[in-house]
C-alpha cells in the first residue's frame, strides 16, 4: 500500500460526514461517526492497493460501535473545544491527530 496522506484521510472522513448535520450530533454521536469514516477509508485504501479489486459505490457511513474503545479518545478532545465552529476539514484533522497519538 502507498504511504497515507494525513490530508487524505481527514478530506476522506470530512467527505464522509458533510451529508450530515454534523454540528448537531453529540460528541459521542461524532466521534462514532468519525471513526467509522476513518476505518472506511482504511478498507477502501486496502482494497484498491490489489492489483484489479474495485471498491464501486459506497452507502452512507454508519456509525462505529458505541462499545468501541476508541470513542473515549475522542469525546475528551472534543468535549475540550468548541468544535461546532470548527471547518469541517479542520475538525476531522484535529480528531485524527489525537486519535493517532
Amino acid at each position: 500500500m502507498a504511504p497515507e496522506s494525513g490530508d487524505q484521510r481527514a478530506t476522506a472522513v470530512a467527505g464522509a460526514l458533510a451529508p450530515y448535520a454534523w454540528r448537531e450530533l453529540t460528541d459521542r454521536m461524532l466521534a462514532r461517526r468519525v471513526l467509522a469514516a476513518a476505518d472506511r477509508y482504511r478498507v477502501v485504501r486496502l482494497i484498491h492497493s490489489v492489483p484489479g479489486a474495485a471498491v464501486g459505490e459506497l452507502p452512507p457511513v454508519e456509525p462505529a460501535e458505541n462499545a468501541d474503545v476508541r470513542i473515549d479518545v475522542l469525546v475528551p478532545v472534543l468535549e475540550t473545544r468548541r468544535w461546532r465552529g470548527f471547518s469541517l476539514d479542520r475538525l476531522c484533522a484535529d480528531l485524527l491527530t489525537a486519535l493517532d497519538r
